[in-house]
């Protein structure tokens, strides 16, 4: 409905003495469009999506990382729901989704170090600090940035928490296979699809968003697994930088394996809370609405 349309209906109502018409849907709660950019850093250029509310907020704007190797798209509906009430930005670690990447093995500094100057550049830092959401290697990358960048990070949150004895964690670095070439990469890939579709499929992801997901996940090629080692190689740090933490934390546990890792982390925060729900794997997608209320609400938080 137009302005000029509404005002000349509110003045015909005030004339001939009736009701003024109920707001349409879209007018009472508009949903942002999702939008894509991209800012400088050590690599090159970071990719982000970001969604923005109509009017002003009085929350502070929130970045979301995701988890290795996916790339921004597992928060596309997370990002929207957020974008009603603020700022939500979900970037792309360096060499993964949309963003330039390291030719050689990066550590979780290494990503934190490059995230924080493209958070820079875009204008963010002590005068303009940001709440931070971290999955699985984003916990790490977002653990990371809450240390060393302690006026520019605000609030933290965190999910998927991995954190084995080091001989498990030897392990896990034994058996990660980096792809040789495209086609090893390619192979890889489609021997895993069936068992891939029929997860995202029971947890109600819809097709194009999982799809989508899958698809980004091969466009690192050869430097598909740089997330998951700098992840199995930043194990015993992430315990040290947990207890470094000064911004109040939110842990969300998710239904994805790592639920009571999540959990059992409290212990190592100063300031921390639990949130109560577990969501399930793919809520990114399918619990958007209800993530991004435990989010915002934790936002609005007095801090501890």
């Amino acid at each position: 409905m137009s302005l000029l349309r509404s005002a000349l209906y509110v003045l015909i109502a005030a004339v001939v003495g009736v009701s003024s018409p109920p707001l349409l849907a879209a007018e009472q709660s508009p949903v942002p469009k999702l939008r894509h950019g991209y800012t400088d850093m050590r690599y090159g250029q970071l990719h982000y999506s970001v969604a923005r509310p109509v009017g002003e907020s009085t929350l502070p704007p929130i970045v979301l990382l995701h988890q290795s190797p996916n790339s921004s798209v597992e928060f596309d509906a997370l990002v929207a729901e957020l974008g009603k009430e603020r700022i939500a930005i979900a970037v792309d670690t360096p060499g993964y989704g949309g963003s330039d990447g390291p030719q050689s093995q990066p550590t979780i500094e290494d990503y934190a170090g490059a995230i924080a100057e493209g958070l820079k550049n875009m204008g963010y830092g002590s005068n303009r600090p940001v709440d931070i959401f971290g999955y699985h290697t984003g916990s790490k990358i977002a653990t990371e940035l809450a240390v060393i960048e302690p006026n520019m990070i605000r609030r933290v949150v965190l999910s998927g928490i991995y954190v084995v004895s080091e001989e498990e964690r030897q392990n896990a670095l034994k058996r990660l296979v980096h792809p040789k070439s495209a086609m090893h990469m390619f192979e890889r890939f489609c021997s895993a699809l069936p068992k891939t579709a029929e997860y995202y499929r029971s947890k109600g992801v819809p097709e194009d968003a999982w799809g989508r997901i899958r698809v980004d996940s091969m466009r690192p090629i050869t430097r598909q697994e740089y997330g998951h080692e700098a992840a199995f190689v930043n194990v015993p740090q992430f315990v040290q930088r947990m207890g470094q933490i000064k911004q109040t934390v939110l842990l969300v546990p998710m239904d994805d394996g790592l639920a009571n890792d999540t959990r059992n982390a409290k212990t190592r925060f100063a300031h921390v809370s639990v949130n109560d729900e577990t969501f399930e794997g793919g809520g990114f997608f399918t619990q958007a609405p209800a993530i991004a209320k435990v989010l915002n609400d934790f936002s609005r938080k007095p801090a501890s």
